[in-house]
């Protein structure tokens, strides 16, 4: 049963993003990163205790999506909604997507007091995951 649910979201989610695509902005270019930006990056992404819900990469996890995931959904969002959701992610409960997630993992992403800065680079630590960036410069 728990299976039959997962592949319900899985295709709700793929329908959005696929959905979604035709309306994103600002993450369309790939950006060339060193190894210490993408540190840096990570960084920022490690003391807000996100790793603490989601996994690197494709390792899903109980508490939340992984990175990977949650990268592609980003990718199919605008940067001012991604930074929004990181932000206050209150303010998204209600959306389809996020309904979706919420439904799944049976919790709610808690405000961490992510400030705007901080917001912006955890767009572009995500964007940089979808764009293929990290998996390239961890090895």
């Amino acid at each position: 049963m728990k299976g039959l649910r997962f592949l319900g979201v899985a295709i709700i989610a793929v329908s959005i993003i696929t959905s979604s695509v035709a309306f994103a902005k600002d993450n369309s270019t790939k950006k060339q990163y060193t190894k210490k930006e993408l540190k840096q990056l990570r960084d920022v992404f490690d003391n807000y205790g996100c790793s603490g819900c989601h996994m690197y990469m494709h390792k899903d996890s109980t508490s939340g999506p992984a990175v990977a995931v949650i990268a592609a959904m980003s990718k199919a969002k605008t940067k001012e909604w991604v930074e929004s959701w990181i932000m206050n992610p209150k303010k998204h409960y209600n959306e389809p997507d996020v309904r979706a997630l919420i439904n799944q993992y049976v919790q709610y992403m808690p405000n961490n007091g992510v400030t705007k800065e901080d917001a912006e680079k955890l767009y572009e630590y995500l964007m940089a995951v979808a764009n293929g960036a990290y998996d390239k410069k961890k090895k």
